[in-house]
């Protein structure tokens, strides 16, 4: 029986009046690459507050590797092994790269509760920082303030501090929004040689990232799920060729 890395069942999130997600099930099993896609206000930001526990959906169910999650917080799941990033950056700006990781390392360790501690008394954070960065091409930036980093790069570090987390399940949302070609490239190389033990679900626009990245390609359309297939299958879609990528197939 296949493993289940993260799943939902029936869930709806309902805002007032309003239902941003209707019905949603999914099943994304360990190692998965999974690609989210659907026109603005299909409803996919509202699900991946959903699967990582900034919202708790008016029905349904979530389950993390084999356990309800539903009613768990954020920082609940991400103890059980979840990352994720935003759409925006959500970095030290003042700080250096290698702080920035060192901070996010030093709040998984025990030692995180006294905080007047020196994080480089932390057992290890030195040599687990310097990893991270070397795996992410960061070496020769460790030193400088995030905010000196080119906005591409920022957007990697944001993956950097989610990997820190040694995460079983990582959450991507849009990880190339707004990024130069040669940017989104490098990230998109970056992603792709993550282990296979990680599982990740990603949110993308950039439809040549997206179906370069996925094993399965999931469409949202109002909320709902339009098609959950292979990423060639998806490509041909007729009804995703008519209300997502606008094809005139009735013209």
């Amino acid at each position: 029986m296949t493993r289940l890395a993260l799943a939902t069942r029936g869930v709806q999130m309902r805002f007032g009046s309003f239902l941003a997600n209707d019905d949603v099930t999914l099943e994304v099993p360990v190692g998965e690459r999974r690609v989210l896609i659907g026109p603005n206000g299909a409803g996919k930001s509202t699900l991946f507050n959903v699967l990582a526990g900034q919202l708790r959906p008016t029905a349904g169910s979530v389950e993390l590797l084999g356990q309800d999650v539903t009613r768990l917080p954020a920082h609940r799941r991400a103890r059980m092994g979840l990352a994720r990033t935003f759409q925006l950056n959500n970095l030290f700006t003042d700080l250096t790269v290698r702080q920035n990781v060192e901070i996010t390392l030093a709040s998984q360790s025990r030692s995180r509760v006294v905080f007047w501690r020196d994080l480089a008394s932390v057992p290890g954070i030195r040599a687990r920082s310097d990893a991270l960065l070397d795996t992410w091409e960061f070496t020769d930036l460790a030193d400088l303030p995030v905010s000196e980093l080119a906005y591409g790069q920022q957007r990697v570090m944001e993956i950097v501090l989610a990997m820190s987390t040694e995460p079983q399940v990582l959450l991507l949302d849009e990880p190339t929004a707004g990024l130069a070609p040669a940017d989104a490239h490098r990230l998109t190389r970056l992603v792709s040689e993550l282990p296979r033990e990680i599982t990740i679900i990603m949110i993308e626009h950039d439809m040549d990232v997206a179906f370069a990245l996925a094993d399965r390609v999931t469409v949202l359309h109002q909320g709902s799920v339009l098609a959950d297939d292979l990423p060639e299958r998806v490509a041909v879609d007729r009804s995703v060729l008519q209300i997502y990528l606008g094809d005139a197939t009735d013209a």
